[in-house]
């Protein structure tokens, strides 16, 4: 018995999660994600570390916006809590990160040296650049939505091919 609980407490989540209680052994899931992996490679591809997998789709259905599943096992009283955590690959993600950091970065700076300005009584011309900033912000964290969009199908397949597996077998 399965229940799964998945968090929508913002429509503006970047990486949405789920908890989901079930009744099998950390080993157990890992044996039977491990198999489903081996029957059906056309479908996910995965790694197993300990208690931390990671599914992906496979390469030839793959492109720009494709999510990985991050999956944490926890053992609980009544079996093990999966907690999943969708998001972009490892590199879309390092380079959203790394513009997010840059922008904010410059617009903090931008932000000061207007101040500055403007309480030197000068033009407060930086004033702009950190307007700017902000409005690049708000274009990045649009596209990471499109891209959350678009990878909406492929998040659907990650949590069919999970549901599948651990199916009790019949």
């Amino acid at each position: 018995m399965t229940t799964s609980t998945i968090t929508t407490d913002s429509k503006l989540r970047i990486r949405p999660r789920f908890k989901e209680q079930v009744t099998l052994s950390p080993s157990q899931i890992k044996e039977k994600l491990t198999r489903a992996l081996v029957l059906h490679p056309a479908q996910c591809r995965g790694k197993l570390v300990q208690d931390h997998i990671i599914l992906s789709i496979p390469s030839d259905q793959e492109h720009y916006w494709s999510p990985v599943l991050s999956l944490e096992l926890e053992t609980v009283e009544a079996g093990t809590m999966i907690r999943g955590l969708y998001g972009p690959k490892p590199a879309v993600w390092t380079m959203f990160v790394f513009f997010y950091s840059a922008i904010g970065f410059l617009t903090l700076m931008a932000l000061i040296f207007g101040l500055s300005q403007w309480m030197l009584h000068m033009k407060p011309w930086a004033l702009w650049g950190a307007l700017m900033g902000i409005l690049l912000i708000l274009i990045f964290f649009a596209i990471s939505k499109i891209g959350q969009g678009l990878s909406q199908t492929q998040m659907h397949q990650l949590k069919g091919f999970l549901d599948h597996a651990l199916e009790p077998e019949k």
